[in-house]
């Protein structure tokens, strides 16, 4: 009787070992992996349109604020020959207009550049789909790109599949 409690005991860990060590392997094989979307982005058809649009608004935005500029420093030159609590008042006022802008301009940009980019960024997004339906074990696509926060990713780059993927 002791012979087959051990030979059960074995039994049951050899089956449980077994089960647990294929399920590990079946982990393993899942895989994270990385892309970098701003060269995508940069090939993408739309891009260029996108750009020229951005430095179109930021040109513009340059200049509003390059005339509030000039408007300062005349009125800052008059401050100093007249040392006037009213000039003083116009300066303080269009400091703060320029503020203000500054982040209006900042903001629109903002807005302009979500609007302009977001459908390239889903056409990536569907194609990285596309290439994660055909290769089952990738479970997480990190974007490597720079200022996207992943530093290192030793996971395999994608990059490629989804370009093609994009016919780019």
């Amino acid at each position: 009787m002791k012979k087959n409690t051990i030979f059960y005991c074995l039994l049951f860990f050899l089956l449980f070992g077994i089960k647990g060590f294929s399920k590990s392997k079946v982990e393993c094989s899942q895989k994270i992996v990385c892309l970098n979307s701003l060269i995508l982005v940069e090939k993408m058809p739309g891009f260029s349109i996108a750009q020229k649009e951005l430095e179109k608004l930021t040109k513009n935005h340059e200049n509003t604020l390059e005339k509030l500029a000039k408007e300062f420093h005349k009125k800052a030159d008059k401050f100093q020959r007249n040392r006037s609590p009213i000039l003083q008042r116009e300066l303080e006022v269009l400091q703060a207009r320029a503020h203000a802008y500054q982040k209006t301009a900042s903001d629109d940009l903002a807005k302009k550049q979500q609007k302009l980019l977001n459908p390239l960024y889903k056409k990536i997004e569907n194609a990285i789909y596309k290439v994660m339906e055909k290769n089952k074990t990738i479970i997480r696509v990190d974007d490597c790109s720079p200022g996207k926060g992943v530093l290192v990713n030793k996971g395999i780059d994608i990059t490629e599949e989804v370009r093609k993927e994009l016919g780019i």
